[in-house]
């Protein structure tokens, strides 16, 4: 399932440079609703968001409301697999999305596997481009 949603297409077009703090804001803003947090309320990156009150049923919807904004299936543990805001993001940039992280995202990647992705990416804007 790969589809270009509002927050890819917002991420794409972000300079490369703000991408993880954008998508940080966004993944942030989840949590926020989940918890029932105000936007002034403060959303610790590096505290474990089950202990900031998140349920098995919060995290599921969650994990819902990701894979749509992401187009991009998700594990149904891997909320559980990165506890916190800071390893989620970590996980999404270098897993999940790495095509629009290739120049951030740490540890090898092989080169035709990001030409791939790159190839895909320019393909879905010129699909959405000429329909």
């Amino acid at each position: 399932m790969t589809s270009r949603t509002p927050w890819l297409q917002e991420l794409f077009d972000t300079p490369l440079s703000e991408r993880r703090t954008l998508l940080e804001s966004l993944v942030v803003a989840e949590f926020k609703r989940e918890l029932m947090m105000g936007e002034e309320d403060v959303l610790p990156l590096r505290v474990s968001y089950f202990e900031l009150g998140l349920t098995s049923l919060g995290a599921v919807d969650t994990r819902q409301r990701l894979e749509r904004e992401l187009g991009r299936p998700l594990d149904s543990a891997f909320l559980f697999n990165h506890p916190t805001v800071g390893d989620l993001v970590d996980f999404l940039t270098t897993e999940v999305v790495p095509e629009l992280f290739s120049a951030a995202a740490p540890g090898p990647k092989a080169p035709q596997d990001a030409e791939v992705s790159t190839k895909d990416l320019v393909n879905d804007v010129l699909k959405e481009l000429y329909q």
